[in-house]
């Protein structure tokens, strides 16, 4: 094997998985600076090596892409980790709850509100037995400090009476555009705020500081690299946060690749095209700008909730009656349809490549319609993507297709919240749901994603989902007509993530010329049982010819 130049590393005597090809296997691979430049049998590749090339025997370890994290809230889900927040994901009773908020009483600032996340009424079980989310439970233990918990969804927080009181929320408070203030029977609210009246508190809440947030990113990208993830789109990159990320590139400090797409329009008031506009007017035509390791790769939209919320736009009711509705801000669902329309125009027309949140199955025929509409009417290689399409019809993908509009699915969420949503959905639907191999067989190029931190951001659990559909606690499977083989499962997480960001050029896949991204395992995937892939090791992840994690 001829190179130009002695490869700086050389891994050799196992197992390499190129996703180049339909299972490409290969025994070596080399790299020089921050490029592959050798994959091949391991005697070829070793006779590229020079006096100063590290030979590694992988003594039969099996190497793999970088993964590529194609939906992960990185901020979010670093800030929201201890110390920085309470995390109430592990909490199953009410006391969980409140011992949670005790904790933040006594370990965070106490000029500051007490922050947490992660809570979920189908796993507390006074909630899930039907006892109502309600300021009071968290008032006794909040020592007067306001009090802020996220939902496990982000799309629903739990505050407490003091919280209410300086957002100046009061049974005279009316609803806002796309968001809902849960009341009692009185009337009063209860703390409970659904979707855009989240905004109503959340504004209020003090950032971190700047090395609070450069402290949690740090942390959290090493927590990341020891998982084998090697590059991530943050899907909600406010101005602040962008900030916070070019600090971290200027010092050197990213040990992970970074897409991002900005966003201004949480659901709520400002969820509308007049806002998106002003913002695009600010920012100026920063769409594709970056390199490798930091890049705006477009904007991310809403168009409706969540399902175990009740708030993704459905066509067969939920059993209370309602159906949802897009979160655009508008007064009726013809205005909020008319609304997300032109959201979804002026993005195009700008010449921004746009990630539209979508679940329900009516709110995707929307996003779907809009979408073929304005790429047949002004066609350029956009490459837009549909982030969750919990329910996408087979048809509605078809129309998908040829225009090159690329699905980020999550498996782990399916994994972790189907028992959940059998009361919610019903059996057949709750099946359906995150229908990756329909997406795959009707020509969409799908990559999967945790969505940090509505899950743990594990991939290996979510190959084996996508490959099992085997459900949290009770390991039975839903929707086996949904499961993948291996092959799709492990591209799902690796080069369709490089494909959703314009990127399957430079990562995704171990050919020479890539950037040399990877993950050395102790186990072939292929060899191992489906329902253990979950346990997969991480030896090594490599990012840049550099290793950033070794165990």
């Amino acid at each position: 094997m001829q190179i130009d130049g002695a490869p700086d590393e050389i891994l050799h005597g196992g197992r390499v998985l190129t996703m180049a090809g339909n299972g490409e296997c290969r025994e070596a691979i080399a790299w020089r600076g921050d490029r592959i430049v050798a994959v091949g049998d391991s005697d070829e590749v070793l006779g590229s090596a020079g006096p100063r090339t590290r030979v590694v025997d992988l003594d039969g370890a099996c190497v793999i892409p970088g993964i590529n994290d194609a939906h992960l809230h990185l901020a979010m889900w670093a800030i929201g980790r201890p110390p920085f927040q309470v995390d109430l994901r592990r909490a199953t009773s009410l006391d969980d709850v409140r011992d949670g908020v005790a904790r933040g009483v006594r370990e965070q600032d106490d000029s500051a509100w007490v922050i947490g996340s992660g809570w979920h009424g189908a796993d507390v079980a006074e909630l899930r037995d039907g006892l109502a989310v309600h300021r009071e439970h968290l008032d006794a233990v909040s020592a007067g400090r306001p009090v802020y918990l996220w939902h496990r969804s982000l799309h629903a927080a739990w505050v407490n009476s003091e919280a209410l009181r300086r957002a100046g929320i009061t049974a005279a408070t009316p609803d806002p555009p796309g968001g809902t203030i849960v009341r009692d029977a009185q009337g009063e609210p209860t703390g409970h705020l659904l979707e855009g009246a989240t905004e109503l508190v959340v504004t209020l809440v003090p950032e971190p500081s700047a090395q609070t947030w450069r402290r949690a990113l740090v942390d959290g990208m090493r927590e990341l690299n020891a998982r084998g993830v090697t590059s991530v789109t943050d899907p909600m990159v406010t101005p602040d946060l962008l900030a916070h990320y070019q600090e971290l590139h200027r010092a050197s400090e990213l040990t992970l690749r970074l897409g991002m797409m900005l966003h201004w329009t949480r659901p709520g008031p400002a969820n509308n095209v007049a806002t998106l506009e002003r913002a695009l007017d600010a920012v100026g035509p920063l769409c594709g700008i970056g390199d490798d390791w930091w890049r705006i790769d477009g904007v991310k939209l809403f168009a409706d909730g969540v399902p175990p919320l009740r708030t993704s736009w459905m066509r067969t009711p939920y059993a209370d009656g309602a159906c949802g509705g897009l979160v655009t801000a508008a007064p009726d669902d013809a205005a909020r349809l008319d609304e997300l329309d032109a959201m979804i125009e002026l993005l195009h027309r700008r010449r921004w490549r746009m990630g539209v949140h979508v679940t329900g199955d009516r709110a995707n025929d929307a996003v779907v319609d809009a979408l073929v509409r304005v790429m047949e009417t002004d066609p350029w290689p956009a490459r837009h993507h549909v982030i969750h399409a919990s329910f996408l019809s087979a048809q509605a993908a078809r129309r998908l297709a040829p225009h090159d509009v690329t699905i980020s699915t999550n498996s782990l969420i399916k994994w972790q919240a189907t028992d959940a949503l059998e009361s919610v959905l019903g059996a057949e639907l709750n099946a359906y749901h995150h229908p990756v191999r329909t997406l795959v067989e009707a020509g969409l190029r799908v990559a999967d994603a945790s969505d940090a931190p509505i899950t743990d951001p594990d991939w290996r659990r979510g190959v084996q989902t996508l490959v099992v559909r085997d459900v949290r606690g009770s390991g039975r499977v839903s929707g086996p007509d949904e499961c993948v083989d291996l092959e799709t499962a492990l591209r799902a997480w690796t080069v369709e993530g490089a494909y959703q960001g314009k990127r399957e050029d430079r990562l995704g896949s171990l050919v020479p010329g890539r950037l040399a991204d990877l993950v050395v395992l102790a186990e072939d995937p292929r060899d191992v049982d489906p329902r253990r892939l979950h346990a997969l090791t991480v030896r090594r992840t490599v990012v840049a010819g550099r290793s950033v994690h070794e165990a």
